[in-house]
């Protein structure tokens, strides 16, 4: 609302251009506009039509009954006989006015305005009806300027109605201008992120759709100038469409406003039909074409929760979290022989770490997502500053466990700033365990943060506690278990050789986050990572030796490492000038015959009723890279083509609100997610965690 604020503030400095005439007519400097009766004679006790015909000059435009971002309406107040009423404006379908980053509603050229006239029975015969109109509107270009006009003028009134052969034409075209009303049913589920509208009907399947653009009546109730996801389907259509970033409502009633529809026809020409239509509330089930477990399944907080605690406890067993979860092992290893107060200490330090990562992640999806952002889990992993800042993360830690430098030295062979050692040590160490877990999904981890981001803020940041609560507690569970710590083996030189070790799989981590940094910006962005990368090492040593020196040699090493890092940071921040989305690398390592996923595509297939096979994956999702190792294979192929099923690659390793609403629309927050349409009836989801057996049997029953 800021904006039509500031808006209605700063017009009302600007100076008025009005002229009244008695003759219906109104004319200023921009607008020349007039009222008529569609009737020359009007029959008392019969309803009768008047209208406001306004033609604008050239290059300017006026608004609609919502006028978007900014802007107001057109006001017509009236001054009338005692007895007689006029209805409330008809208002004529409108137009999409963007003006960057804005999108406002209304009209340019000319636009009628039409509205009932109500006289009583029992009005004197013969006698006129005399109206008074002031009118008031906003007519914009570059700048805006508010105009306004006020007018008197009588009409006839007779035994019987006489129509106004010089007015018809306008009112036949301001018949057709004005939204049909929509034969087709309609619902909307508004879940705090997304208004979802769905209209079924067989006539919205068309293979021409080329645009569907929802107007609402209300002010407030979309982000107007956000992308609408719109797909057809056989039985109907549907749009998605970020909830608006200035207001949060809650939509209790009927929702109405205008669906606009654009097709291109057999003939090559483009056909737009506006459709006036009022959606009822109601659970958008189906979400764009049938799909199950959509954003619309019911899930209770408890249940999200439960399943979020799970998903947490799964998440241990995948590929990114290995790495840290050993370095977590050898922290347990020296805290295991120590009394039951540390090793609990230690416990509730890694928890920690876990959880202030997770609820920082969760903060960040709500605020982006309340912005309209198209976002989800991994959101971070799509922006090359962070990738690259998560690789140098990497890499510093793998050149602490090699002993290059140390922080916290002590006698045993350091607190490590991941080593495990100390609590801020686990502390730490839950940290990066939270951050390296995000290109994984585990089961029942999707489901629950699908429904975390429909909920309020609140069980949102309760389902992500929950989530690091559950990758925290099989540590947490053995800080209380004397027993387990009991069988562990007692510090020692093989400690320092394993942490040594370890260092390695950090190191092959970084250079992985480097593959990611090239799909995202290219491979100049590499080179310039690489650079960074060493400039990080030298840092370290520098470090390093200034840890082992005298005073002159701490000065000196000391300098060096600020002066690296310095030079890094300058070199890092270049990356975020380049143009993300450069190589879309996600998708030329799949196996079969594939084309990429988009909205347009899908809904042509499923018009054809061709069965279809969608992959939603990244090059930071590890989850994914094992699944298409695993299960992708020559089965896959030879199911594929067996079949006649097409396979789309939908690849989410930059933003892509195509791919965005498509998760949302399956209750998803983010990849992996499999899904295969069959020819007839719902698609199914498949596990995040796949078989080459599953997905082929799947494919078998299209």
């Amino acid at each position: 609302m800021a904006l039509r604020a500031l808006a209605v503030a700063l017009l009302a400095l600007l100076p008025l251009s009005a002229q009244a005439v008695s003759d219906g007519r109104v004319e200023t400097q921009l607008v020349k506009g007039g009222f008529m009766a569609e009737d020359s004679t009007i029959q008392p006790g019969k309803t009768s039509r008047i209208a406001f015909d306004m033609t604008i000059e050239e290059g300017w435009h006026t608004y609609w009954k919502n006028s978007g971002d900014s802007g107001e309406k057109i006001d017509i107040q009236w001054t009338l006989p005692d007895g007689v009423s006029i209805g409330e404006i008809k208002w004529p379908a409108p137009h999409r006015q963007p003006i960057e980053p804005m999108m406002n509603y209304g009209y340019s050229d000319d636009v009628t305005l039409l509205m009932d006239l109500d006289v009583p029975k029992n009005w004197p015969a013969g006698k006129p009806v005399d109206l008074t109109a002031s009118v008031t509107w906003l007519v914009c270009a570059q700048v805006c300027i508010p105009e306004q006009g006020e007018t008197t003028f009588s009409i006839p009134t007779g035994p019987a109605a006489i129509t106004n052969a010089a007015a018809a034409e306008v009112f036949d075209r301001a018949a057709l201008s004005q939204p049909v009303t929509s034969p087709y049913k309609a619902r909307y589920q508004y879940d705090g992120t997304h208004l979802r509208l769905r209209f079924d009907g067989r006539g919205l399947d068309s293979k021409m759709l080329e645009d569907a653009y929802f107007f609402p009546s209300e002010w407030g109730v979309i982000d107007h100038p956000a992308l609408q996801v719109a797909t057809s389907d056989p039985s109907g259509l549907t749009l998605v469409i970020p909830k608006s970033t200035e207001n949060d409502p809650v939509l209790e009633g009927p929702l109405s406003g205008v669906l606009e529809i654009t097709e291109q026809t057999e003939g090559g020409e483009t056909l737009t039909v506006a459709l006036g239509v009022t959606a009822s509330k109601g659970i958008v089930t189906s979400g764009a074409a049938g799909y199950k477990g959509s954003a619309g399944t019911a899930m209770t907080l408890p249940m999200a929760l439960f399943s979020a605690f799970i998903g947490g406890i799964i998440l241990n067993l995948m590929p990114c979290v290995f790495p840290v979860l050993a370095l977590k092992a050898i922290g347990f290893a020296e805290t295991a022989h120590e009394g039951k107060s540390k090793r609990l200490a230690h416990g509730l330090s890694y928890t920690a770490g876990i959880l202030t990562l997770f609820l920082i992640l969760a903060a960040g999806l709500i605020l982006l997502k309340s912005a309209g952002a198209a976002v989800g889990w991994g959101f971070q992993l799509q922006n090359p500053l962070i990738v690259a800042g998560l690789s140098y993360l990497l890499l510093l830690v793998g050149l602490n466990l090699s002993g290059v430098f140390e922080v916290n030295a002590t006698v045993s062979g350091g607190e490590d700033i991941a080593g495990g050692g100390g609590n801020r040590g686990a502390f730490f160490t839950g940290a990066l365990a939270a951050v390296v877990a995000t290109p994984c999904t585990a089961p029942f981890m999707a489901a629950a943060l699908g429904a975390a981001l429909t909920m309020n803020t609140t069980s949102t940041m309760a389902i992500f506690a929950v989530l690091g609560l559950g990758l925290a507690f099989p540590f947490l569970l053995l800080s209380v278990s004397p027993g387990i710590a009991r069988r562990m083996p007692k510090p020692g030189m093989w400690m320092v050789r394993l942490k040594e070790f370890l260092a390695f799989p950090m190191y092959a981590s970084a250079a992985w986050l480097l593959t990611v940094l090239g799909a995202l910006s290219g491979t100049a962005a590499i080179l310039s990572a690489l650079m960074g990368a060493v400039l990080i090492g030298m840092a370290a040593w520098a470090y390093g030796v200034a840890q082992e020196s005298g005073r002159k040699g701490q000065f000196l090493g000391y300098g060096t490492a600020v002066a690296s890092v310095a030079a890094v940071i300058a070199m890092t921040l270049q990356l975020g000038t380049v143009p993300t989305g450069g190589t879309a690398s996600a998708s030329s390592t799949h196996a079969g015959p594939y084309e990429p996923y988009s909205t347009s595509r899908l809904a042509e297939l499923r018009n054809a009723g061709e069965p279809v096979f969608i992959n939603l994956t990244a090059d930071w999702c590890i989850t994914c890279k094992v699944n298409e190792r695993v299960a992708f294979g020559s089965a896959f192929q030879e199911a594929l083509e067996t079949n006649g099923v097409t396979y789309l690659v939908g690849d989410w390793t930059a933003r892509d609100p195509e791919i965005t609403a498509l998760l949302d629309q399956f209750g998803r927050v983010g990849v992996p997610m499999y899904a295969v349409f069959p020819r007839e009836g719902d698609p199914v989801l498949l596990p995040q965690i796949l078989t080459s057996d599953r997905i082929v049997r799947a494919l078998g029953e299209v």
